[in-house]
């Protein structure tokens, strides 16, 4: 097995009987997650993983080699597990993990309370990333699209490449969980940079109109780019998160 890199690894923060799924995005770490994880648990007492999604954190020829179906296996795996141990569950995830996130409220309504979404891709990517998925002829690898971050002393732990072949998993990813949003009722947090430049905050209001749940929030964010998570607004982030879940779940 290929080492993983330091900072990617899964991890836990024990607290008490609610439990936080957190996915990261696609070619990114835990690492994108883990401060959310850490103050989650710090400050809302809450139990708090980060699931580290296959061919991440390792080398971009193990993401090559890796597909949307690992992804989602991987995420039902993290969630099942965690549901078996506490009594109630929330997700939350960052780009395509929020798209998994989506994902996962969709086809296990009995298992997750509430969901929160940030930067989420649900129906579309941006420009160059649909322009290359329709070129007859792709190049191997190309540039990544990590540490888009506001915050100047900010770095994401994330592939400097992308395989080309993972563009497409990612868009069978997206555009099946799309035709999935209207199986979502539970309660919604929507989290989103007004200035995203991999994912276009037209997903934020894409997401809101197509989802069956009632009670349903959208919260911008001023100071954040796309990995809003390790960014000026994180902390912001984390107090929506945990205030929204601990009212779900005192519900």
């Amino acid at each position: 097995m290929t080492n993983i890199l330091e900072g990617a690894e899964p991890f836990e923060f024990a607290g008490n009987d609610i439990g936080v799924l957190l996915i990261h995005g696609f070619t990114g770490t835990t690492q994108s997650m883990r401060y959310v994880g850490e103050q989650l648990n710090k400050r809302f007492g809450f139990t708090t993983v980060g699931a580290r999604l296959p061919g991440h954190g390792t080398t971009v020829q193990d993401m090559a080699a890796s597909n949307e179906e690992d992804w989602i296996e991987e995420a039902d795996r993290a969630l099942k597990d965690l549901a078996a141990r506490r009594s109630k569950v929330f997700v939350a995830g960052l780009s395509m993990g929020g798209t998994l996130t989506l994902s996962l409220a969709a086809r296990y309504p009995n298992m997750v309370q509430a969901i929160a979404p940030i930067n989420a891709a649900a129906h579309i990517l941006n420009d160059q990333i649909a322009e290359v998925l329709f070129m007859t002829s792709k190049p191997e690898y190309l540039p990544g699209v990590g540490s888009d971050i506001k915050d100047p002393n900010a770095k994401e732990l994330a592939y400097t490449e992308i395989p080309s072949a993972s563009l497409s998993h990612l868009m069978t990813l997206v555009m099946g969980t799309d035709t999935k949003l209207k199986s979502i009722s539970c309660p919604i947090q929507v989290i989103q940079s007004r200035e995203d430049h991999v994912v276009p905050a037209a997903n934020a209001r894409h997401i809101l109109a197509n989802v069956s749940s009632d009670d349903v929030r959208l919260r911008w964010l001023n100071e954040s780019y796309h990995v809003a998570t390790l960014d000026n607004d994180k902390d912001i982030i984390v107090d929506t998160l945990g205030r929204f879940f601990q009212e779900i779940a005192d519900g």
